[in-house]
């Protein structure tokens, strides 16, 4: 009797032996199935943590565009990424732009590029390259990303690729021209007689153009000066802008600081009528009552007559647009 209890107790061992050893085994295939599962994913389903996940998720799946930057004797390696934005940037190039120091950004100039709300974001990586579609203007963003959270209206067209030394290098004015890479082999001096052809039709096109002011029922007719500034902003015609009154002598847009090229800043008196430019803040004003101040613009422009129609009227919805001449 003995010996029979003896033989069921080591039958009823040997079946919880490879009950447990069953149970180990399960788990430790469950175990490695679980972490197979989170080394993989991330790669697919989060990209964007990182500026080198972003690059290399892009450049592993080939949908980049390498392009150079170059301004002045440097040259600048970065890629545009596969959006419609970045596609319809391309179409332009070459293309040489000014941009104007703003702390954190380079930014300027007028661009036409085809974007949809989908595209739109806020925040930024430092050596980012977007289009800023309020101003129409391209960005180089150059430094603060940690709090870029909430800059906005933001279309993020691709990055430059060299250290931040070569950011922090960046300083004033700058003309950039942006090339695919290889295309810029030869000097810009040498490019074909179509850019030269093109800059000539621009300049005859802006010098002395007339356009039409309209608020509320009221049209006012204005002459606008051939700089760059009324260059950038007459590719923005027809446009409808919310103005502020301010200070009781002007109507008021602000594009954003230094957000449009100058070139002939000057620092005196005004006219009522005149159309100007303050660069610090990057405001287009109709000037229509005299105070005595004098203060650094550019000059654009003058409305012929009428311009009292912006006395206490407020703030408001202006139309600009180009008419043909009488």
């Amino acid at each position: 009797m003995k010996k029979y209890i003896i033989l069921a107790l080591a039958v009823i061992l040997t079946l919880s032996l490879c009950a447990c050893g069953g149970n180990n085994q399960t788990a430790g295939q469950n175990e490695n199935t679980s972490a197979t599962s989170s080394e993989v994913q991330p790669e697919t389903s989060e990209p964007d943590t990182e500026n080198g996940d972003n690059e290399v998720a892009d450049n592993s799946a080939g949908e980049t565009t390498p392009i150079t930057l170059t301004i002045g004797d440097t040259v600048l390696n970065g890629y545009l990424n596969d959006s419609d934005p970045a596609k319809s940037l391309i179409a332009m190039l070459p293309l040489t732009v000014t941009l104007n120091d703003s702390d954190n950004d380079f930014c300027g100039d007028n661009l036409d590029i085809e974007y949809s709300e989908d595209d739109v974001q806020s925040g930024y990586k430092n050596g980012d390259l977007a289009f800023w579609p309020p101003a129409s203007n391209f960005v180089i963003f150059v430094d603060d990303e940690e709090n870029s959270a909430n800059t906005g209206n933001l279309v993020i067209l691709g990055k430059i690729t060299e250290p931040q030394a070569a950011l922090d290098a960046l300083e004033g004015t700058i003309d950039v021209t942006i090339a695919l890479a290889g295309e810029m082999d030869t000097p810009i001096s040498e490019g074909t007689e179509n850019s030269e052809e093109i800059e000539t039709e621009s300049e005859t096109e802006v010098s002395e153009v007339k356009i039409k002011v309209t608020v509320g029922d009221t049209e006012l007719f204005a002459t606008l000066e051939d700089n760059a500034t009324t260059q950038a902003i007459i590719e923005q015609m027809p446009m409808t802008l919310p103005m502020m009154d301010l200070y009781g002598r002007e109507m008021c847009y602000r594009y954003g600081a230094y957000a449009l090229p100058t070139d002939n800043l000057q620092s005196d008196g005004y006219e009522v009528g005149d159309i100007a430019y303050w660069a610090p803040g990057g405001s287009l004003v109709i000037l229509y009552k005299q105070n005595g101040e004098q203060f650094e613009r550019q000059h654009l422009g003058h409305i012929d007559s009428g311009v009292e129609v912006f006395e206490n009227i407020g703030d408001v919805d202006v139309t600009f647009e180009v008419v043909d001449e009488p």
